[in-house]
């Protein structure tokens, strides 16, 4: 199995990216703001933390073990360009991981899916009857997330 020590920082840096905008990316797919998207947030916030502490795979228990979550959302950022950029990091990470450490493919990719999933069941949206578990916009950004690294 690698780890941290097996990438570069800049490596590292857009692996960790790639891990942590997966969730936002699903929580923007509403078209909602940073404080709509609090319950997103901190599901995938909690799969992080549990995933630093009990994961199987070192290298995602790695790159989950972040002292702050840095998503690489800024104000200035719409969410189709956050989207944009955030997908090109999954799939360098993706690459990344095939070159350096195929072994680990499987279990970086079944990660990062799970913390976009996380983010799509973090709450129900719509009203008191037609409320619904997971969004349409919230499945086709899950779908763009699995395309980038090579798995829908």
């Amino acid at each position: 199995m690698a780890g941290k020590a097996d990438f570069t920082p800049d490596q590292w840096l857009t692996m960790q990216r790639a891990v942590t905008s997966a969730g936002y990316i699903v929580a923007l797919s509403e078209g909602g703001v940073i404080d709509d998207m609090l319950s997103e947030i901190l599901a995938v916030t909690q799969r992080l933390s549990g995933a630093g502490r009990n994961h199987p795979n070192q290298l995602v228990r790695e790159l989950a073990s972040m002292p702050h979550v840095q998503s690489g959302l800024r104000p200035e950022l719409t969410p189709a360009a956050y989207e944009q950029q955030s997908l090109a990091a999954i799939r360098a990470a993706t690459v990344l991981v095939t070159q350096a450490a195929p072994g680990d493919l499987e279990s970086f990719r079944a990660f990062v899916v799970d913390l976009a999933e996380a983010a799509a069941n973090a709450h129900q949206e719509g009203g008191f009857l037609g409320t619904v578990r997971v969004t349409a916009a919230e499945k086709a950004a899950i779908l763009r997330v699995k395309k980038a690294m090579g798995v829908a």
